[in-house]
């Protein structure tokens, strides 16, 4: 079997049985788009998140109490201190009219941060919304995590949640597209390190796991992962060239 037909099978069964993402229908929409941070008109360059929505979270989430609190010996969250929130990344508009929105944060624990697939859209109705991703903080600056990887919208128990287009992933009924080019489902990362430096990941349901290069202002494509979903003393994913390295500029 071949690392994409895995890939295939452990974000089905993840999206089917697992992940908390999944079942909780329960959960309340999440209201956008977010005062804090402007929306990004969608353009034809690009078909997933963009660097000028990212840096704007960035600058508005990792502000909040906690989310650059980090034990600087030891590398690892401070409970009781260190936040971790979450957004959740749609495009919403009409026509060829679309823009890029993050919706208001949760405010999630030291170590884990749990978005809601569905959005309520201040300014068009659901059937003009359309969920991409999510977005979130590490507060120690670490790469993302097997259950970051594995965390993805799903309409599997809510037909009502639209959603972009899901690469390798049959049943989306209302894929997404700008111009004729499909719109992809992608989540992203944001943090700041110790000194003050900041990086910025977006990764897809394929396993890419992109870094934005500040020196050469393109995505940069660093590895293809897999979440260790069989491997609960790993939190860090399976990468094709070994633990996965961020640049750093």
């Amino acid at each position: 079997m071949g690392r994409k037909q895995e890939w295939i099978i452990f974000l089905l069964a993840s999206g089917c049985a697992s992940s908390p993402m999944a079942v909780d229908v329960e959960r309340k929409a999440s209201r956008g788009p977010w005062p804090e941070v402007p929306a990004v008109e969608m353009t034809d360059e690009e078909t997933s998140v963009p660097i000028g929505l990212l840096r704007d979270v960035a600058n508005a989430l990792l502000k909040r109490a906690g989310a650059t609190a980090c034990d600087s010996m030891k590398r690892r969250p401070i409970e009781g201190l260190s936040m971790e929130y979450c957004s959740t990344i749609y495009v919403a508009g009409e026509g060829e009219s679309l823009s890029w929105r993050v919706t208001e944060p949760i405010r999630g624990e030291f170590a884990v941060c749990r978005p809601s697939p569905q959005v309520e859209d201040a300014d068009y109705p659901a059937s003009n919304v359309w969920v991409v991703g999510y977005v979130h903080n590490h507060p120690c600056a670490a790469p993302p995590s097997s259950k970051d990887l594995a965390n993805w919208p799903t309409d599997a128990f809510d037909p009502y949640v639209s959603m972009a287009e899901v690469r390798m992933v049959p049943g989306n009924p209302r894929p997404l597209t700008h111009r004729n080019n499909a719109i992809e489902m992608a989540s992203a990362l944001v943090a700041q390190r110790q000194d003050g430096t900041r990086f910025f990941l977006r990764y897809f349901t394929t396993g890419e796991v992109q870094q934005w290069s500040e020196t050469r202002s393109r995505w940069i494509l660093l590895d293809r992962c897999t979440p260790r979903g069989s491997n609960p003393f790993s939190a860090m994913p399976q990468c094709e060239k070994g633990p996965l390295r961020l640049l750093r500029e």
